[in-house]
């Protein structure tokens, strides 16, 4: 029976490199698989790994449509899908669909929440969606806690306002515990008042 498997986990988590690890090993035993990502990560049309230096093609899926084609038209036995938490509740319904109706194993790597701490569409869709999920731990790049926010950067310096999807990797966004993320919020706030 196929399966919608969400891997979740702060930037910088690695979730890309699993991606391509699992992608490269389906590779070298023959299983046939499709990477498709949400276009709305418009920096290119492949997924990339900065841990490890490799990247692989991809297709940019627009909408729930383009998801079912190629699905139905690549016949895949499984279906990465990277940066899944810009899709929208139709498409991820779309994988759903995919799994249920066509047999087709469905792994899903994206972040949780947004740099505000929020909950994606696609990603909370998936919560209430997916056969399994599982967390790709990383650590607070200021303390030893668990990173659970994705705090944004500008000119190197904390944000926590502005648009929601701002794809970006290292110069844009680091990896932050809750309470460092707090104590962040808390300065900007004082700065901005003096």
């Amino acid at each position: 029976m196929a399966k919608l498997v969400f891997y979740y986990g702060s930037m910088n988590s690695s979730k890309t490199a699993q991606l391509i690890m699992t992608a490269y090993n389906f590779n070298q035993q023959g299983k046939k698989f499709e990477i498709v990502k949400s276009a709305e990560d418009t920096r290119d049309n492949k997924v990339k790994s900065r841990a490890l230096n490799i990247e692989m093609g991809c297709a940019p899926i627009n909408n729930p449509d383009d998801l079912y084609r190629v699905a139905t038209t690549k016949s895949p036995d499984w279906l990465f899908v990277d940066e899944v938490q810009f899709m929208n509740t139709e498409m991820i319904d779309t994988l759903s669909k995919i799994v249920d109706e066509l047999g087709v194993n469905v792994i899903a790597y994206g972040l949780m929440t947004d740099f505000r701490g929020q909950l994606f569409e696609g990603s909370k869709r998936l919560v209430e969606s997916a056969d399994s999920i599982r967390e790709i731990k990383n650590q607070c790049i200021y303390c030893q806690n668990k990173a659970i926010r994705n705090m944004r950067l500008l000119n190197d310096m904390p944000v926590f306002e502005g648009e929601i999807i701002q794809p970006g990797g290292n110069e844009a966004y680091v990896s932050v515990c809750r309470s460092c993320y707090n104590k962040c919020k808390k300065d900007t706030e004082i700065r901005k008042r003096e």
